[in-house]
């Protein structure tokens, strides 16, 4: 471990937060987390009907294998080989990725999200503070203003981390202090969460239902079930669903798992809107910056944004060695690269709209290019280097109109 660094605090416990946490200690800071949500280590975290599961690729599984998560993570979430498309005539069609080794990986949030941190604790240098929340930032003074239960503390940093997700506290102040110019967009689309019961040989595959104006992707679970994500147009027929519509909408739409809804399928959840977000700056001086959806929230539709957030946790840590710990110079370079970058991945997940509406899914039928998900997963592009190669076979092959979200 190298020399000590100096203090680091990162805003959000989220993975990447608790990711980053163990990166900047193996750095040798001191890190101190601040978490706007009460402490879940012991009770878990709360059923809020946001937690979808997620899909880890291997740009994922590499951030997490070289700090010490790997075996961890492999005990704990769902191996998929391909994606199982469930056309609206009541066919199915598997489409495995296309080689034996390829795998993506299903895992909830919730449950990666108690390893990460339970494994950042392990770090004597890592401390968790539950119930507070980020209200400020003064940048020349280098101290953020955290409140708890109505007082507010101010806490010095040497490195401040904004991992706080889609609506940053650290990328909103960034933004007032003129450091950065962010852009949030809505995009017309919502979504809810909806879970499964088990059922006969789905456990190996992501499951997909293009429907047009909207679909649904489900996930595995180990038990057999599968978490969903059902995503509506905002506007429009079927864009108000009423809680006790939805079994019945399920069934005219998905019948395939008419008898796997879940009691609770008409039960009120949360309906969530679908937006982006993208910054100009991600970094201040070598003080500041921003990681996963807080410099880059991208679109759900090529499940990357925690494999965005958990390759800039490791990209971080290898700039940060390759500088020798200069800390403005690792920073400057990771400007450079994850901006880029994250830009790629967020016109990447937009483009995949097209696969998971249909009607035909281009993974369904024969191309002479690579599906976009095995692009991104699995050929060792960069996010720059496979939206290059997409958006080529894109011009041979043009989008069909209307079919954005």
């Amino acid at each position: 471990m190298p020399p000590g660094n100096g203090r680091a605090v990162v805003v959000g416990a989220g993975p990447v937060g608790c990711l980053a946490a163990v990166v900047l200690s193996r750095r040798g800071y001191t890190v101190d987390v601040y978490e706007k949500r009460p402490d879940f280590r012991r009770g878990g975290i709360a059923d809020e009907g946001r937690t979808i599961n997620l899909s880890i690729s291997p740009r994922g599984l590499r951030a997490l294998a070289e700090h010490g998560f790997g075996d961890e993570f492999a005990a704990a979430s769902v191996p998929m080989g391909g994606r199982s498309l469930h056309l609206a005539d009541g066919s199915v069609r598997t489409n495995p990725y296309g080689a034996d080794n390829w795998r993506t990986h299903s895992v909830g949030r919730n449950e990666l999200n108690l390893m990460l941190m339970r494994g950042a604790c392990r770090f004597p240098d890592v401390r968790f503070t539950f119930d507070a929340k980020c209200v400020a930032v003064d940048f020349a003074g280098r101290t953020a203003v955290f409140d708890r239960a109505g007082e507010r503390t101010r806490v010095g940093y040497d490195l401040l981390v904004g991992a706080d997700g889609a609506h940053s506290a650290v990328r909103r102040s960034m933004s007032a202090a003129g450091l950065t110019d962010a852009v949030v967009r809505e995009l017309g689309s919502t979504y809810r969460e909806i879970t499964f019961r088990p059922g006969p040989a789905d456990a190996s595959t992501i499951h997909i239902w293009p429907r047009g104006r909207f679909f649904m992707v489900a996930l595995p679970n180990g038990d057999g079930s599968l978490r969903a994500t059902l995503v509506l147009p905002s506007r429009g027929p079927d864009s108000d669903l009423a809680p006790p519509d939805v079994p019945t909408f399920l069934r005219r739409h998905f019948p395939d798992l008419a008898e796997r809804l879940p009691a609770a399928a008409g039960a009120p959840r949360p309906v969530n809107r679908i937006a982006t977000a993208s910054c100009t700056a991600l970094t201040h001086a070598d003080s500041v910056l921003l990681l996963g959806d807080a410099a880059h929230t991208l679109a759900p539709f090529l499940g990357q944004g925690v494999n965005v957030g958990l390759e800039d946790c490791a990209r971080l840590g290898a700039l940060l060695a390759g500088h020798g710990d200069d800390r403005r110079a690792a920073l400057a370079a990771y400007e450079r690269e994850r901006g880029p970058e994250g830009e790629a991945a967020a016109a990447l997940s937009l483009s995949n709209y097209v696969e998971l509406s249909g009607p035909e899914a281009p993974s369904a039928v024969t191309t002479p290019d690579p599906p976009l998900a095995v692009l991104v997963n699995f050929s060792g592009l960069s996010y720059r280097e496979v939206l290059d190669r997409h958006r080529s076979a894109a011009r041979r092959a043009p989008v069909p109109e209307g079919s954005g979200p």
